[in-house]
């Protein structure tokens, strides 16, 4: 759960949400999830992965890459392949340390799926 920030001129106090909040806005996220298409769910994952890197979130982020790995179709061998050398390598990235270099291929390959779908 996030804590908002809610700024007056005497204080910066820390505020948590309401569960009737946090109820609603989980029901958005879901109801968004929903009407996604395949190529948006993609996209999503690629954001998941890259935010998750960038906080520092390794479970996460290997959590994403597996999704990415899981959603390949590999009746297109040559191009499903490459992408899972690289999803696997960004695994490898984040097991050793190299976090920078993960963030960078997955950035790379979001910025070249959101152009070809015009995401």
């Amino acid at each position: 759960m996030y804590a908002l920030r809610q700024q007056s001129a005497d204080s910066d106090v820390a505020v948590m949400p309401s569960p009737v909040q946090t109820a609603a806005t989980n029901r958005y996220r879901k109801e968004d999830s929903i009407n996604l298409t395949p190529v948006q769910v993609i996209g999503r994952l690629y954001d998941v992965a890259i935010l998750a890197i960038k906080k520092d979130d390794q479970d996460l982020a290997r959590r994403a890459i597996n999704e990415l790995i899981s959603a390949l179709n590999f009746e297109y061998q040559e191009v499903s392949l490459g992408l899972f050398r690289l999803y696997d390598y960004c695994k490898t990235c984040l097991r050793e340390g190299k976090k920078d270099e993960a963030l960078n291929v997955l950035t790379e390959l979001r910025g070249a799926w959101a152009e070809a779908f015009k995401l």
